[in-house]
């Protein structure tokens, strides 16, 4: 009970301090506002993209998370590439005078490190035999985000979108967890004892795999399960200071077809712990390793 409390009394301070904060999530500066009818429309419910939606009378992605649908609503508009890394950040809130009304608040920033990658490849292969950039991934470093309610018989229905372009500047200055969003480097968590996972049991909505690579949506899906229902509690928004971030490294580094992906809590309704961490790694044809780390309360 005392957790409990312990986590009550956290996320209602939150909510004091973050009166009116969510106004300034979106658009956001510099994003252009999205016309939100003509994101999930019939280029978005694709046959490829949902295998299994010909064979139900309800919508494939009906029962998704915000940050899983909106991973897949930026996939269907960008397209995929080959080597990225994807950083999400995801709040759910909820009206101080009726917690049953919920909102999600998510941004999904999509990082092209194919010429990295390539311009890597040149210290150990002569330029003339390396493959030409469209092989390596051809499009802009790009920041989505989505106000998202439930909304009839959607768990995340889209109330806004905006999206956004970003510099070479902004891309450099992101951070992803401890390193730089356009580098090749990919996080791992704090150091410590992480504890071994069993990898989540979850329904098939939509295509898993994509060329030997996991789908990254359905990387931040296994992330967000391992986290379990305390992070689907409902805080207070906090402009910039986003409680569930979400990092998902696509063939990042070295010439292995390799996808690791970081996830931290940062509001654990726990007296003890302070911050819950997931880190996994998937590779073709293995299973998917996650472990999790809990950092004390300080």
């Amino acid at each position: 009970m005392a957790a409990i409390l312990g986590g009550v009394v956290l996320a209602s301070s939150m909510a004091a301090c973050a009166a009116g904060g969510d106004a300034a999530f979106l658009p956001g500066p510099g994003y252009a506002e999205v016309d939100v009818d003509a994101l999930d429309g019939e280029a978005y419910y694709t046959p490829a993209r949902f295998p299994d939606m010909a064979g139900s009378v309800f919508l494939p992605d009906a029962d998704l998370a915000a940050p899983v649908r909106a991973m897949l609503l930026v996939e269907s508009r960008e397209g995929l590439l080959p080597h990225a890394r994807y950083r999400v950040t995801y709040q759910l809130t909820s009206a101080a005078d009726d917690p049953d009304l919920t909102r999600s608040h998510v941004e999904v920033t999509r990082f092209n490190l194919g010429p990295a990658f390539r311009e890597s490849l040149l210290d150990s292969v002569p330029a003339e035999h390396l493959a030409g950039p469209e092989e390596f991934g051809v499009g802009p470093d790009v920041s989505w985000r989505f106000e998202m309610s439930p909304m009839r018989a959607m768990t995340a229905g889209i109330d806004r979108a905006s999206r956004k372009e970003l510099s070479v500047a902004e891309a450099a200055a992101m951070d992803c967890l401890g390193v730089p969003c356009n580098g090749q480097a990919s996080a791992d968590g704090p150091q410590g004892a992480w504890t071994p996972q069993d990898a989540p049991s979850l329904p098939v909505k939509y295509r898993l795999s994509i060329d030997e690579s996991p789908n990254p949506a359905r990387v931040v899906e296994e992330l967000l399960a391992v986290m379990g229902e305390d992070a689907e509690q409902p805080t207070g928004f906090v402009a910039g200071s986003p409680r569930l971030v979400f990092v998902v490294s696509a063939n990042a580094e070295g010439q292995d077809l390799m996808t690791t992906a970081l996830g931290r809590n940062s509001v654990v309704f726990d007296d003890e712990i302070g911050t819950m961490w997931v880190r996994s790694l998937q590779m073709p044809g293995l299973p998917v390793d996650i472990s999790t780390f809990m950092q004390p309360r300080e």
